[in-house]
């Protein structure tokens, strides 16, 4: 099994039943969520969080929205 989400630059920081973290090239880390689908793993590409560079703000996106809270 492969698990294609590292590009050029990124490495692998942690790996657990739920989550693989990946430090980025630039620094920023993302928490990709992971789930056992019957024999196979997958990915949940719409919960990804990216841990960035900021003032301690989240942001989310709802559709053209952004929701922001400080």
């Amino acid at each position: 099994m492969t698990i294609g989400i590292l590009k050029k630059g990124d490495r692998v920081i942690n790996v657990t039943s739920d989550f693989i973290a990946v430090e980025r090239k630039d620094g920023e880390v993302d928490i990709i969520p992971i789930f056992k689908d019957g024999e196979t793993l997958r990915v949940d590409p719409e919960n990804i969080v990216t841990i960035g560079y900021g003032d301690n703000i989240v942001q989310t996106k709802a559709g053209d929205v952004t929701i922001t809270t400080f």
